[in-house]
């Protein structure tokens, strides 16, 4: 299986710009044989939501054949690849910090960001249900948003056990730091799973997410103390599509 990880800056409140650019990279990426293509936290809205009130014109209700869900499962099913990506999303009176996978059967899954970080606090209720395990195309793929992707060591919920997951789609929207992260490597190592890390760059009024940073990492191999980094064809400060086949 061909993975992608996407490399976008989402315009805050721009949702139609937005999809344009997601969409724009899913065919990159598609055109270049990927099958598992992952883009990143809030994508389709940008990040620095002030309060619910903020973030209301922005969320979906996910409903089949309606919104961003049906445009990505009809793209998914044309170009016969799944896609990943991030949006809020709005349950009853909630508001949720979620991120949705749509397959080319038409199937999706979803879950919702449990550990909060900066601007959820002002608007998103975490989610009360650990991230789902789907199979696709014979590997486990499971999900997973930005801070949820700390360990118990650190005081956080950890979901995910070894053997769980094969491939583990990330979307963040990291912030500025080190190139890998230790808790991506950390992660990977683990619970013995690929992760594909899509991440977004560039300034959002309080928020500064640096110049990105997208890759696939490995989980380690005999004789290794971590596994490869994939991020061949990264791009600081623009818009790219890494590239790596799951052996």
């Amino acid at each position: 299986m061909r993975l992608a990880a996407v490399q976008m800056a989402p315009g805050l409140k721009q949702p139609v710009q937005n999809l344009w650019s997601m969409t724009s990279l899913v065919m990159l990426a598609a055109a270049q044989k990927a099958e598992l293509i992952v883009l990143p936290e809030l994508a389709t809205s940008g990040y620095s939501f002030m309060s619910a009130l903020d973030v209301a014109p922005y969320a979906e209700v996910l409903v089949e054949g309606q919104g961003t869900l049906q445009h990505f499962r009809t793209l998914s099913t044309q170009l016969d690849v799944a896609i990943v990506w991030g949006m809020p999303v709005r349950d009853g009176d909630l508001f949720h910090n979620a991120q949705i996978m749509v397959m080319p059967d038409g199937s999706w899954i979803k879950c919702y960001k449990l550990n909060s970080w900066g601007n959820d606090f002002l608007w998103s209720t975490p989610g009360k249900e650990s991230p789902p395990i789907t199979t696709w195309r014979g590997k486990k793929i499971g999900l997973l948003i930005c801070r949820d992707i700390r360990d118990k060591s650190s005081g956080f919920k950890d979901f995910y056990e070894k053997g769980d997951a094969d491939i583990v789609a990330f979307s963040s929207n990291f912030g500025d730091g080190g190139f890998p992260s230790t808790s991506w490597m950390d992660f990977a190592k683990s619970n013995q799973v690929t992760l594909v890390v899509s991440n977004r760059y560039g300034r959002e009024t309080c928020n500064n997410f640096g110049e990105g940073g997208v890759c696939i990492i490995d989980p380690p191999g005999p004789g290794q103390e971590y596994g490869t980094v994939h991020c061949e064809g990264l791009v600081w400060d623009q818009d790219c599509v890494v590239l790596a086949d799951l052996v």
